[in-house]
């Protein structure tokens, strides 16, 4: 018995570099999209357990708007936000394919801004300047393994 011939196929073409606006877009929708969207599953699943544990509704919006959050939530929420911070800037990285850190630096700016202009407009305390700064953070090392990614890309072009 034979085996089937394989036709030799050429390499694939390299990635020509995308435009640095769409790659800051699309890192802001993966990252402040995606954290709006988590926060609206984990506030979602504690509604459901409040209620699921006998809650009335009056109690359950009072618990919701008082009451400080559990720490199942802000854990989940925190690791969870920071995953997506660190995608945003990976996927900022592959779509720009040069000036990476440039383009994540920028990315890492807007993204907090965005987060405070979405907020609440309580005062900026320690904590949140932390947590702004940390997510600054992620996009820089979402940006860094992009970059990292796209040079392993190039070193195995011919």
């Amino acid at each position: 018995m034979s085996l089937p011939s394989r036709r030799p196929t050429s390499p694939p073409e390299p990635r020509t570099p995308g435009s640095p606006w769409r790659a800051v877009l699309t890192g802001l929708a993966i990252d402040i999209g995606g954290t709006l969207l988590l926060n609206l599953i984990l506030v979602t699943l504690y509604t459901s357990q409040l209620i699921g544990s006998g809650m009335e509704a009056d109690k359950v919006q009072a618990v919701l708007s008082t009451a400080p959050l559990p720490g199942w939530m802000v854990i989940a929420g925190g690791l969870l936000g920071s995953a997506l911070s660190v995608a945003g800037g990976f996927v900022c990285a592959r779509i720009v394919r040069r000036d990476e850190f440039r383009v994540g630096g920028v990315l890492a700016i807007l993204s907090p801004a965005t987060a405070l202009l979405l907020g609440d407009g309580g005062p900026i305390d320690v904590q949140l300047f932390l947590l702004l700064a940390s997510s600054a953070a992620c996009v820089m090392l979402g940006a860094h393994w992009g970059r990292q990614q796209t040079l392993r890309e190039a070193a195995r072009e011919p």
